[in-house]
């Protein structure tokens, strides 16, 4: 399973990156908004682990684009944002489904 850990905290970053690794995981990654989205532009993951608070970009604002393009990766957000108008528009960037 691939792995992209999309933080700008680089304590953060190294930890999740380890644990990751160290159950297997094939993780790669960046520390800017910019950096991810292009990442999710030209690789394929099975995962996503996104900070919301970026650099360059904003984590919402990559997942939308995601999202956009009908890009249904589970995203995992991670983030110290908790206040409820960050959990809907999370929320909101979710994929859809049909029947």
């Amino acid at each position: 399973m691939r792995v992209l850990v999309v933080e700008d905290d680089r304590m953060i970053a190294k930890g999740l990156e380890r644990a990751l690794r160290q159950d297997g995981y094939a993780v790669d990654g960046v520390a800017d908004g910019k950096s991810a989205a292009e990442a999710l532009r030209t690789s394929t993951f099975d995962l996503v682990l996104l900070d919301l608070g970026l650099p360059e970009r904003d984590g919402l604002d990559v997942l939308r684009e995601l999202r956009g393009r009908g890009d249904a990766t589970p995203v995992i957000i991670v983030t110290a944002r908790d206040d409820v108008q960050n959990r809907i528009a999370g929320l909101d960037s979710a994929p859809t489904t049909t029947s």
